[in-house]
Order: structure tokens, then sequence, then C-alpha cells
């Protein structure tokens, strides 16, 4: 953790070194607003990384959903289409055995079943005729059902083309004159039982082909919506086509599909499965058909997905939200500890930044007296004096050593005169600005860099200096320590070496102008002590 309070060199150098230098310092100043910022961020981050995470799986899994519930539709209608093949079909073949009637015979014998009040063939009473359907109708037989057995050859060879399919479905044709029905399977006398009242019922009225409107006729099929069945007593969608005779409808082939069997139609991951409910929406009836329910939710809205099975029926699948919930959690628990890589490994760098930071300023520091040392010339002071060139200001020098450093250390002892020198830097360190560079050149020689001054700012600097330096006690033996300073301007292409030297030649001609001064002085006080007394007159 970097410290708040730094010394001059450690703002140099970690200022220049490091970008985010203001935001640790200046915005984020206390420990507990910037962990309170870091927090902030994380959960942030966190929120970014689960919110977009779970809107790409409510896509996907929509968009996967979707894609079931079209393959259901496409299931549905290749079985519509199949089915409008098989009613044309059977309408020339109408149409054929009608022009040779006369000439054809009966195929299969049509038993009745007095226990039941039907007649028909193929239901286990009587032994089966080689038909693969059963015949089924109320009452006795009509003589010309007879002749309809050449239409039950040619319906058992359309029927046969039948493949495997995931959608449980079973095809009927329905004579609408004769009043029957004949199944595209053999079924026992107690599995399918028909009385004479179906055939005047409202659902045989409104559901044969006779009662739809023309444009689902030309279409030649049409859905009808999800009925009870009467037989099986099941949820079931009929698809129907009609068979005409002479340009008059006669009969219907369709396919009844049980609600329930839609589901069978795709197939599920296990955990998606029983996230789903699939019902069918009629939009005539407004009402809910059942297919599947995978789970049972209150507390949340589900997500509905859906498509249009037909004009006036949607098939639905709602989503169950804790799907997605646990979805979220799992990422969420998978992103903190993506988090606490992350924030780790910053920790870390940001350690091995600091170690490098101070390896630097140890690198340029001066350890007695905690100024810069004469490696600075090179980086930070050469970078100073390229900017205030470049932006047309001067940068001023001073640069001082201590008078008479040599006698306090053989006087004194060299403990006495280090802190003459921490003396001396830390007055420097008290009265020059943030923005100077102060620098320890060796022994007791310093330089102070002052950017954006002249001379006159440096010669002024230099003055305060000496005053306060001589000002101030520094040890317990009440001596004082004094410099001497040599000030200039580092001109416009100039070297920083060339400035120095200048700079060092003016401190000693300053150093023996006052070398002189003090030695006139020093003769001056010896003439005064040891000249001859005045005469003064004597007393009497």
């Amino acid at each position: 953790m970097i410290k708040t309070l730094m010394s001059k060199p450690e703002q140099h150098i970690l200022k220049s070194r490091s970008s985010i230098w203001q935001t640790d310092h200046i915005l984020c100043k206390h420990d507990t607003i910037r962990r309170c910022l870091i927090l902030f961020f994380n959960l942030l981050i966190l929120t970014l990384i689960v919110g977009f995470s779970l809107r790409q799986e409510i896509n996907e899994t929509r968009s996967y959903v979707q894609a079931n519930l079209n393959q259901i539709k496409e299931s549905i209608d290749s079985l519509a289409y199949r089915n409008k093949r098989y009613a044309k079909t059977a309408t020339k073949a109408v149409a054929n055995f009608d022009n040779q009637y006369q000439k054809l015979h009966v195929l299969a014998d049509i038993h009745y079943y007095p226990k039941l009040k039907e007649f028909g063939f193929n239901r286990g009473i009587y032994p089966n005729n080689l038909f693969n359907g059963s015949l089924v109708g109320p009452g006795f037989p009509n003589q010309l059902i007879q002749k309809d057995t050449h239409l039950f050859a040619v319906l058992d060879e359309l029927w046969a083309e039948q493949q495997t399919h995931p959608i449980v479905y079973n095809y009927y044709y329905v004579s609408h004159a004769l009043k029957y029905f004949y199944l595209s399977s053999k079924l026992q006398s107690d599995q399918f039982n028909t009385t004479k009242e179906f055939f005047s019922t409202d659902l045989y009225r409104n559901q044969r082909s006779t009662s739809q409107p023309l444009n689902e006729l030309q279409e030649g099929m049409y859905y009808t919506y999800p009925y009870l069945d009467f037989f099986s007593k099941e949820m079931v969608v009929t698809i129907k086509s009609p068979v005409y005779k002479n340009n008059k409808i006669v009969g219907d082939i369709g396919v009844d599909i049980p609600v329930k069997s839609l589901i069978k139609s795709i197939t599920l991951p296990p955990k998606l499965k029983s996230s789903l409910n699939f019902y069918l929406y009629d939009s005539n009836t407004k009402q809910n058909f059942e297919i599947y329910n995978g789970y049972s939710n209150y507390l949340l809205p589900s997500i509905p997905v859906h498509t249009n099975l037909n004009k006036h029926t949607l098939i639905f699948a709602d989503i169950s939200p804790w799907f997605f919930v646990s979805f979220a959690i799992k990422i969420m628990m998978l992103s903190i500890l993506l988090l606490i890589t992350l924030n780790y490994m910053n920790v870390i760098l940001k350690r091995h930044k600091f170690q490098k930071q101070r390896y630097q300023l140890e690198a340029y520091t001066d350890l007695l007296t905690g100024l810069f040392n004469r490696r600075v010339m090179d980086s930070i002071v050469k970078d100073i004096v390229t900017e205030n060139n470049k932006n047309a200001q001067s940068t001023a020098i001073i640069v001082f050593d201590a008078n008479d450093f040599k006698i306090i250390n053989d006087t004194y002892g060299h403990d006495i005169g280090d802190l003459a020198l921490k003396h001396i830097s830390s007055t420097i360190n008290d009265m020059t600005r943030d923005s100077d560079v102060c620098i320890r050149l060796g022994g007791d020689e310093f330089c102070i860099v002052l950017p954006s001054a002249d001379l006159e700012q440096a010669l002024l600097m230099a003055d305060r200096l000496e005053l306060a330096i001589f000002s101030g006690y520094f040890c317990h033996y009440n001596i004082k320590v004094s410099i001497s300073t040599g000030c200039t301007v580092i001109e416009a292409n100039e070297s920083l070496h060339d400035a120095l030297v200048r700079a060092d030649q003016i401190l000693y001609k300053n150093k023996e102008n006052k070398a002189e001064n003090k030695k006139a002085l020093q003769q001056q006080l010896k003439n005064y002590i040891f000249k001859s007394p005045p005469n003064f007159p004597k007393n009497e």
C-alpha cells in the first residue's frame, strides 16, 4: 500500500512512473473510500457478467425451445400435406370406381354385431379378412358399402406408406353418405365403439368438411380446434381433407393427433424438459389444452415461447424462471472466483510495482538526507528541463555547499557532521516547492532545480536558504552551519552539465569573496584590539 504522505523524491518518482498516482492519492486519499470503490466496481463487474451471461442463456434457451416448437409444427404439417395427398388419390379412385361400378365385386364380407349394434370387419369377433384396417358403423350395413371395399384397398396402400414418426397418430376415412368409419389399424370391439347418435352430434356436424369455410376447402385441408375425442376420450387435434364424388363431398380423410403426443416429436435434455410447460391455446375458445407439465411455480413469472400451429391454434412452451436462477447462481459463483483471482493478481502486481518503485526510489535517493542523488540528473531533471524549454519557460539552478564543513567534522566528529547535513536537507525541504528537485551532489554539496523560475527568483531563494540554515541550531553543542550558493539559469540548447559547471564557478567565486571579506573583517577586528590606547588627560 503506497503511503498518502510522501517525500518530494517519492512524489517526483512515483508521479512520473505511475499513471494511477492521482487516482490513488487525490481521488482516493482514504483507505475506506478506496476499498468501497473497489467493492463497488467488483459488484458492478459481477452484475454485468451475470446479467450478460443470463441474457445470453435466456436468448439461447428461447431459441432452442422455439426450434423445438417449430419442429412440432413441421411434423404436423408433414402429416397434413400427406393427408391432403391421400384425399386427392381417394377422390380419383372414387371417380374410377363409379365408372366401373357394374364390374366391381365385393372384396370383403361386412358383418353385423348384434351386441354392439354395429357393422364392420376386423374387430376381433369374426375371422379377420385381408384388409389392414377396421370398418366401424352403427346399425345394419348398407349394400352400397360393399362396393366401397375397393376404396379401402386404395387407402390401405396409401396408409402403408406411413414411416416411423415421433408423433402418435391414426388415419381414418369417414363416409358422410353411408355413415361409417374406416380406421387405419385393426381394433378390438371394446376399443372403438360407435353409436347411431354420433352422426347426429354437433361435434360431427361442425368438423365435417361441408361445414368448413370455402377458402379452407380450396386449400385441400383444415385443422380442427382441440377437442375431446368421442371414441378415445382423449384430447386430440384432427387434420382433415375432403374426398369428392361428382364435385360433391362424400367423405373426409382425417388424421387424429392426441395433444399429449406432441411432446414425443422432440427430444429435450431432462433438466430443460423438467423446466417446461407445453400447452395448446385455441384463439376461438380462449382455452388452454395441456400437453406436458414439467414444473409448478407461482412465485416468478415464466418466460413464454410460442408458434402458430395453424390459423387458430398456437402451441406454447413456458420456461420456468428457476431454470435461469440456477444458471445465474452457477455463473455468479464462477464470476466471484474469477474476481477473487483477478483481485489477488492485481494485489500481487501492485505489490510488485510498488517494490519496483521503491527500488527506483532507493536508487535515486540519498539515504542520509532523503534528498535525490546525482542519478536524477539524467532522468527527472533532464525531463523537467526539456519540458520547460518546450513551453518556453526558464529553469533555474542553485548550487551550494556548507562553509567550513571539514572543521565541524574534525572538531565534533562525523555524527555531528551528519546532523549538519540533515539540518541543511530538512531546511531545503521546508522552504522549497513540491515541484522543486532537491539533490545532494555528494559530501556537503547540494543542488536545487527550480522549474519555471528565473535568476531573480533563484537569488531570492538562495538568500532565504542561507539565512534559514544559519539561523537554526542542529545539535547540543549550540553550533551553527552556514552555506555559500551559486545561482544560474539553464540557457536554451545548453546542456545540464554546462549549467552546473557555471553554477559551481559562481559558487566558488562567492565562497572566495566571503573568505576575503571574513579575513578583512578579522584583520580590522585585530587591529582594533591591538592598537595603542588613546591618551586620556590625567585627573588632577
